[in-house]
This record gives C-alpha cells, sequence and structure tokens, in this order.
C-alpha cells in the first residue's frame, strides 16, 4: 500500500509538472512571491520557473522584519529574468518605507514595462517620481494611503491608465477653482475612491470622456464642496457607506445602473431642518442620475425620503425599468408610503419592475 500511494502521488506531481510556463506561471500568480520561490526546491522544472514569472506579489506580514522583507523584494527583482517584463506587481509593506527602497523598485517597474500596479505603503516623505507618473504602460493602479502631495504638482499623470482605485485618500485643495485631479487620465474607464475626506474647495471635478463606471465607498467631501461629474458616456454609478453628496447639475445621458446605500449618523435625523437638508441633498443627486434604468437603494436611503418633513421634489426617474430596494431582516419597512412610492416610481409611469430584497 504506500508503494502505491508513492506511485500515484508520483503521478499526479510528474502532471502538474508537464503544464506548460505560462499555465504553471498562471496558478502560481495566486501565491505570494515568497512561497513560489521555495517551490525551486520541488524539482528540477521549478528551480528556475520562479524567475521567468510575470506576477509578483509582495507582502510584509510574511516576513518577522521589514527589513528582511526589503531585502528579499530587491533580491528578487535582481535575479529574475530581466528579459520578461512585469505584468502585475502587488506591494504591501506594514512598515515605513524609504526613499533608497522605492526608488529601486520604482525603477526597475518603469524599465519592465508594469502593466497592473497595486501600492499598499505609507508614504510619508516619500514622492513618486516622473518617470513613474509618465510610465505609458501602466493601465491599472491600486494606491492605498494616497495624498495628493506625493504627486509631483498634485496631479494625476498616467496618460495611459484605464482603471484607478484610490483608498485612504486625503485631498486639502485651498481653493475657489475647480479642482480636477484625473483630467489628464483621458483614457480612464474605471474610478474607484474609497475611505476618502476631501476639503478646502467649492468644486471636485471628475473629468473623463472614457470613464464607464465610478464608485463612492465611506466618501467623505467637506462643506460647501460639490461634485461636477464630466463623464459622457457614463453607465455606471454606486454611491455605499457614505452621506448624500451634493452634485452639480450635469448630463448623464448614458447612465445605466445606479446603486445608493447611504449612511446618514443619527444626529442628521434630531431636527427637521436636518431631515429635509439631507433630503434635498439626496433628491439633487437623483436629478443628475435621473436617466437611469435600472436602481437599487437601500433601507437608509429610503428612510431619508420617507423621513422628509416638507416632501419631495416631482420625481427624477423618467427612464427607470426597475427598482431593487435592499432591507435589513427585521425592519418594518416593507410599506413603503404613497407619497415615497409615487417619488420613485411615478416619472416611469408606474411601469417599473419593483423587487425587494430582505438581507440577513
Amino acid at each position: 500500500m504506500p508503494k502505491r500511494n508513492k506511485r500515484v502521488k508520483t503521478c499526479k506531481d510528474n502532471n502538474l509538472s508537464n503544464l506548460p510556463d505560462d499555465i504553471l506561471h498562471q496558478i502560481l500568480s495566486f501565491i505570494d512571491t515568497k512561497f513560489v520561490v521555495q517551490t525551486c526546491v520541488l524539482s528540477k522544472r521549478y528551480r528556475d520557473l520562479w524567475k521567468t514569472i510575470p506576477d509578483l506579489s509582495f507582502d510584509s506580514t510574511n516576513f518577522n522584519r521589514v527589513f528582511y522583507f526589503k531585502k528579499f523584494v530587491l533580491d528578487v527583482l535582481n535575479r529574475r529574468d530581466h528579459s520578461v517584463d512585469i505584468c502585475k506587481f502587488s506591494l504591501t509593506c506594514r512598515g515605513r518605507i524609504n526613499k533608497s527602497f522605492m526608488t529601486k523598485v520604482i525603477d526597475y517597474l518603469v524599465s519592465h514595462n508594469v502593466k497592473h500596479l497595486c501600492l499598499h505603503v505609507k508614504w510619508g516623505e516619500f514622492h513618486l517620481p516622473q518617470r513613474l507618473i509618465a510610465c505609458n504602460s501602466i493601465n491599472s493602479l491600486v494606491m492605498e494611503t494616497f495624498r495628493p502631495e506625493i504627486l509631483p504638482g498634485n496631479w494625476f499623470g498616467f496618460v495611459g491608465l484605464q482603471d484607478l482605485h484610490l483608498s485612504k485618500m486625503q485631498f486639502n485643495y485651498e481653493s475657489q477653482q475647480p479642482f480636477d485631479p484625473f483630467s489628464s487620465c483621458q483614457n480612464l474607464r474605471n474610478l474607484c475612491l474609497c475611505d476618502c475626506y476631501l476639503s478646502g474647495f467649492s468644486v471636485f471635478r471628475i473629468t473623463g470622456p472614457q470613464l464607464i463606471t465610478f464608485n463612492l465607498s465611506n466618501f467623505v467631501l467637506a462643506n460647501p464642496g460639490r461634485i461636477e461629474l464630466l463623464a459622457p458616456v457614463l453607465t455606471s454609478f454606486s454611491l455605499v457607506k457614505s452621506i448624500p453628496l451634493n452634485f452639480a447639475l450635469v448630463e448623464l445621458p448614458a447612465i445605466t445602473n445606479v446603486n445608493v446605500q447611504v449612511f446618514v449618523p443619527f444626529q442628521f435625523f434630531l431636527s427637521n431642518p436636518s431631515r429635509q437638508s439631507v433630503a434635498n441633498t439626496l433628491t439633487n443627486m437623483f436629478r443628475v442620475l435621473r436617466r437611469a434604468r435600472f436602481v437599487t437603494l437601500s433601507y437608509g436611503t429610503l428612510k431619508i425620503l420617507i423621513d422628509a418633513p416638507n416632501g419631495l421634489q416631482p420625481s427624477p426617474f423618467t427612464e427607470l425599468e426597475k427598482m431593487k430596494l435592499k432591507m435589513q431582516y427585521g425592519q418594518n419597512s416593507i410599506a413603503i408610503p404613497p407619497h415615497v412610492s409615487a417619488y420613485l416610481l411615478s416619472a416611469s409611469g408606474y411601469r417599473t419592475t419593483l423587487e425587494i430584497q430582505v438581507e440577513r
């Protein structure tokens, strides 16, 4: 029995080893690069395989000290096959980075035409060099703890960028002029801003001639700032875990899917003026999104409409086909007041399909 088990195991190992390099690269791309390098001890087949993998992922939590982590990252970059470009590169470092380390990493990425870049680091005083901003190969960028100060001139370059995800971001722009940080990203198609706080300006402008999806999560825009969304081909908009935002009234002729799941602190409901102010901001935002055909609203969003002291504006959704209401289990909220249902559905001639989803 032990021999038979050994033969079966050997057969399985050989079958895996016989796969083409590109298939093995794809399998290894789901594993942290530290463990990918360790596969070199498995057999001759894997001895140098890690040197040609195009996707690299480094996480400092897999090391006892940040010093060893940085040394490992640089060793891998120095010893890999330099004729192979980098497709995806992910760097997660919980300790403070230093200029020398990041400069070496960025130089290597730029010279090897990185396409998808993910940086979860504490930037400190480090500034992104112009050669990275001007790198035309980058079409996907994820950055954490982002501040505009790390960019030359506080503006994005990345002219080839198609997908951008910024999290834990702070913008403080002391000017009455519109703040339009992504205007140079003319090819941007997907934009996600998560855990962000913006202050100090009157207009936060998103210029996206090719922008298709725009997602905001836990997004705070300090008063009296407003968002101006210039995106003629935008089809999908999502706002979750945020208070209603003040939007400038603009045309979004292609908007199709809207997901609004706002979160309003309890103090907003303590007085009639506060409740009405929040309701006005929400309904004004709906006017910007009025051409949407598929709309999803949370119970918290619906409650703002229900509690508006002075009623609601005329229904904005003229082309609505389906309305989904996401309710929480145990909330006695299935019965929607007539004035709220009229606000949501009447402009579409009550032809809308209404779906209620109860979540535990």
